[in-house]
């Protein structure tokens, strides 16, 4: 196999002919850059060992802050930036898949997130959604079922894989066509500037009620990604539990409140989604 690389244009104005621009990249990742500069540059640099099929789309929502430090790692002529101003991390997220040039897949990653430094962890989800076309969405953290209520169930390394209504961001896969239909993250669950926890469940539940599968899936290359590696402010989840800071502070607050619209939202489906996640494991002979 020849080794030469197809020019993507031919009569560039500023006369360089350009080789590495993907007009169709396969996937989307979408970064939303609030706290930890150094954390997102370093997922940055090892999302590269993905190829150009991956493009990167960096939502600055500190209004341009670090924009020429992170400029320096967006090398690729895929890659993008947005410049906001504190609309949080639900907007930001939706701001990159609009500007997706993805044919399949969009990723949500959260910005101390850390990358392992090899593809493996793609290729395994790649090989989940290519061998079930229902399969909507991947979270590779943490989910369960029940969520909002008081038999919560909570799962993270019980099994390399398995199907759940909730999710966690850290990160989110999901079929690019799929987030549109479903009408992409809820509005609901976040004004400007707040946290959004819940609104990861429920677009994991959405998924579900729209006739596809939310998966957990945790194998040992999915395992290496590093959850809040560092912040860059000094904070780690210990110390935040131990003292808690005033964003913190109000963040409990939204969590709370998005614990009760998501129980309102829905408390008339619960069986239907308790049971249809029932026989998604089933399926795979695991037993809720």
């Amino acid at each position: 196999m020849s080794d030469m690389k197809t020019p993507k244009n031919k009569y560039p104005m500023s006369g360089k002919i350009e080789y590495e621009y993907n007009y169709n990249p396969k996937t989307t990742i979408v970064i939303n850059y609030f706290t930890s500069v150094d954390t997102m540059i370093k997922t940055i640099e090892r999302l590269r060992t993905l190829g150009d099929e991956v493009e990167i789309i960096v939502n600055n929502d500190r209004f341009g802050q670090d924009t020429e430090k992170i400029m320096k790692s967006l090398t690729h002529r895929n890659d993008r930036m947005i410049i906001a101003k504190d609309l949080a991390e639900r907007r930001g997220y939706h701001h990159g898949a609009q500007i997706s040039n993805a044919s399949d897949y969009i990723i949500f990653c959260q910005d101390d997130d850390l990358a392992p430094d090899n593809n493996k962890w793609y290729l395994d989800c790649l090989k989940e959604f290519e061998n079930d076309p229902k399969l909507g969405m991947i979270g590779l953290l943490k989910g369960g079922w029940n969520y909002s209520q008081p038999g919560k169930v909570t799962i993270t390394d019980e099994y390399h894989k398995v199907y759940v209504s909730w999710l966690a961001t850290g990160p989110l896969m999901i079929r690019k066509d799929l987030y549109f239909k479903i009408g992409s993250w809820s509005n609901e669950f976040s004004q400007i500037g707040e946290a959004d926890g819940g609104a990861d469940a429920d677009i994991a539940t959405k998924v579900l009620l729209h006739g596809y599968k939310s998966m957990l899936l945790r194998t040992p290359a999915v395992k290496e990604w590093y959850r809040r590696f560092e912040r860059g402010d000094g904070m780690t989840n210990n110390s935040i539990k131990k003292n808690p800071t005033d964003a913190r502070i109000m963040t409990n607050k939204r969590i709370i409140l998005n614990n009760q619209i998501y129980f309102e939202k829905y408390q008339h489906n619960w069986n239907e989604i308790y049971q249809t996640v029932k026989k998604h494991n089933a399926e795979i002979g695991i037993k809720i």
